[in-house]
């Protein structure tokens, strides 16, 4: 040997190969390279020990008294390899990544719990945690989630509003459209109802800018909109939700006064911490969103 440096492993895993298959060409089939990739491992080995491995007779490749030497002990090296790496894998689990998603409790409740599933088989070695923010951010929500943002408590914040700090984006995942609803029988003038409502929520104060007859009305302070349907039960009121929670089947027994439907002006948003480049898991759960959004 010329010096006392290890030859190189891809090189003794081509000889192996070629050993074992007795030809260049099977070796090349089996390793996915060319023939003439599979020679000039062989030859690159050959030179750094300083003795042929191969005789190379009308294209049949012997080994030689060299290689016959070799060629079961290094054999035996990478089979307990393999043993060793099969080992670990069975032990250690794939790593798994984490994302912390802040969102309403009733934006996941009756959106996207149903299809977390979906997620899941696409990308299983992705775990989803989830803490709960204001479906609207302003003021002190909006300072809570910025600041768990930028301290990377939170990855990823589903909510309306704007969060008004340099080291933070936002992508628009979705329109929003309030859709008035009441669990009571259609009545001509709804109105006439108790509206539960967030008088704090700007997307309430802009709806009832919209309508007069909502100025005149009896309002009950609702925080949110999980409250909200759960007072509709043992009153006369109506409450605005957002179209897309009515598509779950809990919510679709509820009298819908479509006709005064009205967009929100942002829509929701998905809010996170800006990089350089954000985190793979981050970018295809907020990719995967905006899919099932659309």
């Amino acid at each position: 040997m010329k010096n006392k440096t290890l030859p190189s492993l891809n090189a003794l895993r081509v000889f192996d190969v070629a050993a074992r298959s007795q030809s260049f060409k099977q070796a090349a089939q089996q390793l996915g390279v060319t023939q003439s990739a599979v020679t000039r491992q062989i030859q690159a080995l050959e030179e750094q020990l300083s003795t042929r491995l191969f005789q190379r007779d009308n294209r049949v490749h012997a080994l030689t008294q060299a290689g016959l030497e070799l060629a079961p002990e290094l054999a035996q090296i990478f089979s307990q390899l393999q043993s060793v790496v099969d080992r670990v894998a069975i032990q250690q689990p794939q790593q798994t990544t984490q994302l912390t998603i802040a969102i309403s409790s009733h934006w996941l409740r009756w959106w996207l719990s149903d299809q977390l599933a979906d997620f899941q088989s696409l990308y299983p070695h992705v775990q989803l945690n989830f803490q709960r923010c204001s479906d609207y951010l302003q003021h002190d929500s909006a300072a809570e989630a910025a600041a768990a943002l930028q301290h990377e408590k939170w990855d990823l914040v589903i909510a309306g509003g704007h969060l008004n700090d340099r080291q933070l984006r936002e992508t628009r995942l979705c329109d929003r459209t309030l859709v008035p609803v009441s669990r009571q029988a259609q009545v001509s003038d709804p109105f006439s109802l108790t509206w539960l409502m967030d008088r704090q929520n700007p997307e309430h104060q802009a709806y009832e800018k919209q309508h007069s007859k909502l100025q005149h009305a009896r309002k009950q302070q609702a925080d949110d909109c999980g409250m909200a349907i759960d007072l509709l039960k043992s009153a006369a009121a109506a409450t605005l939700v957002d179209q897309k929670l009515l598509e779950h089947p809990e919510l679709q027994q509820l009298t819908r006064y479509s006709e005064l439907s009205a967009q929100t002006a942002k829509g929701m948003q998905m809010f996170y911490k800006s990089r350089k480049r954000q985190p793979v898991a981050l970018v295809a759960f907020m990719k995967w969103l905006q899919l099932r959004a659309s």
